[in-house]
């Protein structure tokens, strides 16, 4: 039985690795992970493969649902427009901006 690590499978079924991996994650496709990489049987990349052309999808680009999945996205953002970004470039200012000592005031009085 031929096994096939994430890339080679990724190139067998003409799909990104990352979309793969994300397949997985979700057990929309069967696969192993017996370490730290995931490892696919070639008998279950056809019944993938077979199973898309008896639904009749041509593109398996559906995400996770996040209750069947441990994978979360973090690069979420709010949809804004210019107001939004400056927002983000004031934060961004605010965080690279020097930072200076408090100077000691006199304590003479006139």
């Amino acid at each position: 039985m031929k096994t096939y690590d994430i890339h080679q499978a990724a190139k067998y079924l003409c799909m990104s690795a990352s979309h793969l991996g994300q397949l997985a994650r979700c057990k929309r496709i069967k696969a192993a992970k017996p370490g730290k990489r995931w490892v696919f049987l070639e008998k279950d990349l056809v019944e993938y493969l077979d199973a898309l052309y008896s639904s009749g999808v041509n593109t398996p680009q559906q995400g996770c649902d996040e209750e069947d999945s441990s994978w979360h996205c973090t690069n979420v953002g709010t949809s804004g427009g210019l107001a939004s970004r400056l927002q983000t470039v004031k934060e961004y200012n605010k965080l690279l901006a020097r930072k200076t000592r408090s100077r000691h005031k006199s304590m003479k009085t006139t």
